[in-house]
């Protein structure tokens, strides 16, 4: 409706003016910094804003909305990526890694040689028994969480990597859920043992799209077999 359309736009110009601004992040940190995962929240809601004004869905600058998007792209590829690494970094000039950039493989930011890169260095760095924390170093401080294992799943889907996806889905979902299906906030790798909230409606939305992602992409993959 129109006053919904409104507000989307507000949002949409808000995320045109401050993405050069330092935040918090999506976990929400005392430091104030240029997040990476931030910066893609912005690229994802411009570029989203722009289809639905294309559409008439709602009123605002289209144009406005692709120029900030492009110029969030380019921002990113020169600051954001890690040559040590070998991966997009948690923040801009740093050599450390954010699961949460998962979800700008699942956001469609980039699904090809970055990112498949990225994939393996947070798995690489930021996997213990098979479970992923938040950022570098959390391991000091938490347990794994849970839905950054999912998204990863998700991510090596959409990446062409499927048959990867669909092993660790199959796993997680045999040693995650307790014995009703229920999810926490986090869980101890070595033990299963569950930490933070329960049950966790992340958790488990982070499994459905999961499951959903590699069931869209099974489907899209052609079947060997010619017509």
């Amino acid at each position: 409706d129109a006053p919904t359309g409104r507000l989307m736009t507000e949002l949409a110009d808000l995320a045109a003016d401050r993405w050069r601004s330092k935040d918090a992040g999506m976990w929400e940190l005392p430091e104030q910094r240029h997040y990476t995962s931030s910066k893609l929240g912005c690229w994802q809601a411009l570029q989203h804003a722009a289809h639905l004004a294309d559409l008439g869905q709602i009123p605002g600058d289209a144009e406005r909305w692709r120029f900030e998007a492009d110029a969030i792209r380019t921002w990113v590829d020169e600051h954001c990526w890690s040559e040590s690494l070998g991966a997009y970094a948690w923040f801009a000039g740093s050599d450390l890694l954010d699961a949460s950039m998962l979800l700008h493989a699942i956001s469609g930011f980039d699904r090809g040689e970055r990112m498949r890169s990225t994939l393996d260095a947070i798995e690489r760095d930021l996997a213990f028994d098979g479970h992923l924390v938040r950022w570098s170093g959390a391991e000091q401080e938490e347990e794994s969480f849970v839905a950054c294992s999912f998204w990863m799943v998700a991510a090596r889907a959409l990446c062409g990597q499927v048959d990867v996806a669909r092993e660790r889905m199959d796993h997680l979902v045999a040693t995650v859920p307790n014995d009703v299906g229920i999810m926490a906030e986090m869980v101890e790798p070595s033990t299963g043992a569950f930490a933070g909230n329960l049950p966790q409606a992340l958790s488990h939305l982070a499994l459905v799209n999961a499951a959903l992602t590699i069931r869209s992409v099974e489907r899209d993959e052609p079947s060997g077999h010619e017509a």
